[in-house]
């Protein structure tokens, strides 16, 4: 639920005030429906429950002839609140069996400053190195045991594998930053979208913290 809720405040946050289909359509291009196996039907619904937790606010549109009413949705100071409790604790904790709170965190590290994103992976850095360690005993203790059945030493070693991959990747990933690669919070944006680049809804709106002054 986190990674859902974190993802749909994150969406809005970035082109408030819009509306549901909107942010599915956004939310869809990111393939969300795959790697954090969100329903798209269930967009709408979680888009409702922050709305009624105080996360979201509704703002209803008048109905004229030509285009139905419907509901947009923007932060209230809970939501926005809530959305960097959940982008914190997505950055600087490591979840082994949930890759894709990682992965929802990625789409908005551009709203911490760089230092912060820095330290963040650095503790990851420790975290996975640990779990590494902790790897090589456990599957000592495994291997040692004769009655331990096949499946479950290869699913200690794929486990050990995802592990060390996303330290690697970590590493390099950290090091990107380092260097001045992207854009964080406080900070001229590297990369403008073209003036042709525009949805069926309209020009894709920039971050709040980008401003013109840029």
């Amino acid at each position: 639920m986190s990674t859902t809720r974190l993802l749909l405040l994150g969406v809005v946050r970035i082109f408030q005030p819009a509306y549901g289909y909107q942010l599915r359509r956004e939310l869809l291009t990111w393939n969300v429906q795959v790697w954090a196996n969100i329903n798209p039907g269930s967009i709408y619904s979680g888009l409702r429950t922050l709305s009624k937790h105080g996360y979201l606010a509704e703002i209803e549109t008048t109905e004229s002839d030509q285009k139905p009413g419907r509901t947009s949705y923007k932060l209230t100071a809970d939501g926005e609140s809530e959305y960097f409790i959940l982008l914190r604790e997505a950055l600087w904790n490591v979840s082994p069996f949930r890759p894709d709170r990682m992965q929802a965190a990625l789409s908005f590290l551009w709203s911490l400053q760089r230092d912060e994103v820095i330290a963040g992976l650095e503790a990851r850095i420790a975290q996975l190195e640990q779990m590494n360690k902790q790897q090589q005993f456990a599957e000592r203790g495994v291997l040692q045991d004769p009655a331990t059945p096949d499946h479950v030493v290869e699913m200690l070693r794929i486990t050990g594998a995802r592990d060390s991959g996303e330290l690697q990747w970590t590493r390099e990933f950290v090091q990107r930053v380092r260097d001045g690669e992207y854009s964080f919070a406080g900070e001229p944006r590297k990369w403008q979208p073209p003036a042709d680049l525009v949805t069926h809804w309209g020009p894709r709106k920039a971050p709040a913290e980008w401003t013109e002054d840029d």
